[in-house]
């Protein structure tokens, strides 16, 4: 008789929409401020730390809350709240862990509609999460720990009228008019 070998079981990684409200997305646990319908875990995303373990999340999805990020609270003991939410991002994140992110884009009114908007985003700002590119601008003396790839950058919600146009007219578009790219549709790597 051949005596088998037990194999720890190992918790699959989580999936987790940050900041869901009632919207929680098919196949993810909803994390929000608020109980509602949809949120499986009540926390607050603007603190750290989150109740999740390091290395335990494979994927997030996170609509419309970037936006909202505090630049400071007491806490934060002088550190911007975006380095408080990205930071902490990136120690729950798994290795190659995907985050994908869609809020208003800078140049555009959208952006600052909403009252509670504290933050208007630009493509650029994306980039210093990645810690080799802070390491190019001569930023690394930042707040940061996370290391996150650019994966992509991409406007959502454009209008037909733009769309249509040849490359080299949106192109231009985009650089030079407001209100072209209501929002950004953004996916990160975490690089562990």
């Amino acid at each position: 008789m051949v005596a088998k070998t037990r194999v720890p079981k190992t918790k699959p990684l989580l999936k987790l929409d940050l900041g869901c409200g009632q919207n929680c997305t098919p196949g993810f646990s909803g994390v929000d401020l608020k109980k509602c319908e949809g949120v499986t875990h009540v926390t607050d995303l603007f603190q750290a730390p989150w109740p999740f373990g390091t290395n335990s999340v494979a994927e997030t999805t996170c609509n419309h809350v970037v936006e909202h990020i505090p630049h400071c609270r007491p806490q934060y003991e002088g550190v911007d709240g975006w380095w408080v939410f990205f930071n902490e991002l990136w120690r729950v994140c798994g290795p190659d862990a995907r985050c994908v992110f869609t809020h208003p884009y800078a140049k555009h009114d959208r952006a600052f509609w909403d009252p509670t908007h504290t933050r208007y985003i630009p493509e650029t700002t994306w980039y210093y999460l990645d810690k080799q590119w802070r390491a190019a601008q001569r930023l690394d003396h930042y707040d940061a720990t996370c290391d996150f790839e650019v994966i992509s950058i991409q406007g959502v919600g454009v209008d037909a009228n733009v769309t249509t146009r040849s490359h080299e007219v949106q192109a231009d578009w985009r650089a030079h008019r407001w209100n072209v790219i209501p929002d950004l549709l953004v996916e990160l790597k975490a690089r562990k």
